[in-house]
């Protein structure tokens, strides 16, 4: 095993004994749980050369040299839009990198080279200050400590949104942790390594990963994205999350992001952004699950199959007088819904007595009501008793205690 620090100091020499400094290494995209080297780089020339490790005929450790046939046949390259490799001085070398065993980031102030058959493998990160020692006193100081991570477990990150999309190696072992997990790793990142780190994700789970973040985190790590990843994770979001995010935008933003969300998304935001923070309407969500009474129950089990996919709050099946008037009628739960006969109506197997919030109820004494009911949300009504929305028990829990852990707990939207 050797240090990236200490391979940073080796010169390359050819047959005929001509020598240049080695200036970098660079592995395979990073999708491999140990990436091999893949180039070996060096100046020439005021041009910077590439050989391919293949072609490196020896490393002779004591004297710190690797030997190629003949420098002139390295290759010229840019760095620029290069995806098919990634630099291990210029590129992870001091980089931010995250602890996923640990859940911290750390800064990687070396790295663990292990030779393994033919290949040379990229084994560990060492973020410890004998890691720096190690570099500024150019070889005096040669202890390895045991403070090294196990690059298996690792995530890297450039600190460039835009890295993501142009199609830059990453180890993308992130994408395995759960949502919650993502979120606290992200409150500790600066904004653009945090951009990042949302963009790496599928964007379902970069959606749950952004719901429970802090709604000022939200936005600072929002307005780094290009539109397009802005605009797919809104089209995701739950309704009551999205308005949250999209009513701190400036005006012309919002009206812009507005018109290129899908029109459904686009309609339930806006009739969410029509009521005041302080208003039962402000922490509502309007895409919820309902049935018409005078549906069969065999009817309903086939109408909500395609709204156990799509809506954001299934866990209670409100019950409406028709499609048209949207009366409250009453609730039925998933369980009556599956274990009641074919033939029944909807209306039979509900519960009427129900009770509900306005939209424009004051928002406190609004959150204790759900969360005294110990029910998974309460529904809202208009000045007609129609049906627009719902309150869950989450929302409630984070208006009543906001900036606690609270405020990541996303159980029922």
């Amino acid at each position: 095993m050797i240090m990236l620090s200490k391979l940073l100091s080796f010169n390359v020499f050819d047959a005929e004994n001509r020598c240049v400094r080695l200036s970098d290494l660079s592995v395979a995209l990073l999708d491999s749980d140990y990436p091999p080297i893949t180039n070996i780089f060096f100046e020439m020339n005021k041009k910077l050369m590439k050989v391919a490790w293949k072609n490196v005929q020896s490393v002779n450790l004591k004297e710190k040299k690797f030997i190629i046939a003949d420098l002139d046949s390295a290759e010229e390259v840019s760095l620029a839009g290069k995806n098919d490799y990634v630099l291990l001085k210029h590129e992870i070398l001091d980089a931010l990198l995250l602890d996923l065993e640990n859940r911290r980031p750390i800064r990687a102030n070396d790295l663990l080279i292990e030779k393994v058959d033919a290949n040379w493998l990229l084994r560990a990160a060492d973020n410890s200050i004998g890691a720096i020692l190690r570099r500024i006193s150019f070889g005096f100081y040669n202890h390895v400590g045991g403070n090294l991570l196990d690059w298996k477990y690792v995530e890297f990150l450039r600190g460039n949104p835009a890295a993501v999309s142009s199609g830059a190696g990453y180890h993308l072992r992130i994408t395995r942790l759960p949502p919650g997990d993502i979120a606290q790793l992200i409150n500790y990142l600066p904004y653009l390594h945090a951009a990042e780190l949302l963009t790496l994700l599928p964007n379902e789970k970069a959606v749950k990963t952004l719901e429970v973040l802090p709604l000022e985190r939200r936005l600072q790590i929002f307005e780094e994205l290009d539109e397009a990843e802005a605009v797919g994770l809104l089209a995701l979001m739950a309704p009551d999350a999205a308005a949250d995010l999209v009513g701190l935008l400036q005006t012309e933003m919002m009206s812009k992001y507005l018109g290129l969300l899908p029109k459904k998304q686009s309609d339930r935001l806006i009739e969410l952004l029509r009521y005041a923070d302080d208003t039962v309407g402000g922490i509502m969500t309007n895409d919820i699950a309902f049935l018409p009474e005078n549906l069969t129950v065999s009817a309903a089990r086939t109408r909500m199959r395609e709204s156990f996919g799509t809506a954001d709050f299934i866990y209670l099946i409100y019950v409406i007088s028709d499609e048209r008037e949207r009366t409250l009628r009453g609730v039925i739960s998933i369980r009556s819904l599956l274990s009641e006969d074919d033939d029944r109506k909807i209306g039979e197997i509900m519960d009427p007595y129900i009770s509900t919030l306005s939209a424009f109820d004051e928002v406190n004494a609004a959150a204790y009501r759900v969360v005294d009911s110990q029910l998974a949300a309460m529904p809202v009504v208009g000045t007609k008793r129609e049906l627009i929305g719902a309150v869950t028990i989450d929302a409630a829990i984070m208006q009543i205690a906001p900036g606690t852990s609270a405020e990541t707990l996303r159980i029922f939207s």
